[in-house]
């Protein structure tokens, strides 16, 4: 395979046909793969190695480009390895004389070109999340596994969905926008998708090619996703400072912010304004850094039915969430989470609805230390909820 290497890979369908259900990943650029079977411009392979779906269907040439080359493969395996030749023609059946030990000899692949356009973005999270169709007020949502650092192509034309998310709108003008064929909006950022940050990130030529740096997997964190993946990548340009890449990393592992990252002293990247570029850093290098382990705080939450009346002390660390708080002062005093919005602000004061915590983010990003008090906004009946907690106080 040799297209879609600013995309990620390429596209692969369930079926024959281009309008088939198309399938959540995409077949890695580099992958080699066997012929099952060949319908004009259309094959079906089986993967002998690379990313991607095992089997399906894809095309092999896109207008004038070629996306699959051909390769030589061992007769024994029996049939061809999947890929029109460097010319872009239809791949043609291994001969039966072929000999037992021919080795696979790849054909000369073309150069691959970074280039970027008004309105692209670059994937950050390897997930995007795309509502298909021109009405982005349908409720269905689809996730697409894409390479980090793959282009998404976009009109630029914004949408705020009603629970805050940002979505932009795809361009599919000239085919492929990176997220599909076919007309959509994907999320920019928004809440509600467990993400710990933006899935997209704007790209601009004059920043030149995105570097791909790899942060391995603390020993005491796992990654955002829940995965037991051994490290995660990071987008960067050369202009990325290290200060960037310390809050990258500790969202990628959900760390309590970017004070819990460190590289080690000595490197230029100790020097929180150094960049990648003084760093020496290239694509694919790998980030040295230490975590320096989550201390326990304390915070207050007054109560909401009588002023200057502490309700509770809530015991967590400096890497927890403001989900996690919530999770724990209803698990403590009864309130129901659906009912609790944590709030800067203090009990007893108004506090209005766009003073609402992030969910996702760290308390100590919300600028909360040991011994400071949280609010909160309750949709519920406090009195009547509470009644059976403040009945053992």
């Amino acid at each position: 395979v040799v297209g879609g290497a600013d995309k990620g890979g390429i596209l692969v369908r369930a079926g024959q046909a281009t309008t088939s259900e198309q399938l959540p990943e995409r077949l890695s650029t580099g992958a080699l793969v066997e012929e099952l079977a060949l319908a004009g411009e259309r094959l079906q392979y089986r993967k002998v190695s690379g990313d991607g779906p095992e089997t399906g269907w894809v095309s092999i040439n896109l207008k004038d480009k070629a996306l699959l080359v051909r390769a030589a493969a061992p007769a024994s395996e029996g049939s061809v390895v999947a890929t029109p030749s460097a010319a872009g023609s239809a791949p043609s059946p291994a001969p039966d004389a072929a000999p037992a030990a021919a080795a696979a000899t790849p054909m000369n692949t073309p150069e691959v070109t970074w280039s970027v356009k008004e309105g692209d973005y670059y994937v950050t999270l390897g997930v995007v999340y795309k509502k298909p169709g021109a009405d982005p007020t349908t409720g269905k949502t689809l996730s697409l596994n894409r390479k980090v650092g793959a282009i998404v192509h976009t009109t630029g034309k914004v949408w705020k969905g009603p629970a805050g998310g940002i979505w932009v709108e795809l361009d599919v003008s000239g085919g492929d926008s990176g997220a599909g064929e076919k007309p959509g909006y994907v999320m920019i950022d928004g809440p509600g998708f467990g993400t710990p940050g933006p899935c997209l990130q704007k790209a601009y030529a004059e920043d030149g090619p995105p570097l791909i740096l790899r942060a391995p997997t603390p020993s005491d964190a796992k990654p955002w996703d829940g995965s037991a993946a051994s490290s995660k990548e990071i987008v960067a340009l050369e202009k990325t400072t290290s200060e960037e890449l310390r809050t990258a990393v500790s969202m990628l592992f959900s760390l309590a912010g970017p004070s819990a990252v460190s590289f080690p002293a000595g490197s230029p990247l100790a020097n929180a304004s150094a960049t990648v570029r003084d760093a020496g850093l290239t694509s694919g290098a790998e980030l040295r850094f230490e975590v320096r382990a989550a201390k326990p705080m304390t915070l207050v939450v007054m109560s909401p039915l009588e002023e200057g009346v502490k309700l509770v002390d809530l015991h967590i660390k400096e890497d927890w969430t403001v989900a996690q708080v919530k999770a724990l002062l209803c698990d403590t005093t009864g309130l129901k989470k659906g009912s609790t919005m944590m709030a800067k602000g203090k009990m007893g004061q108004r506090v209005s609805e766009d003073a609402t915590l992030p969910e996702k983010n760290p308390v100590v990003e919300c600028g909360y230390k040991d011994g400071d008090e949280i609010a909160f906004i309750y949709l519920g009946d406090p009195a009547t909820d509470l009644e059976a907690f403040l009945s053992k106080k």
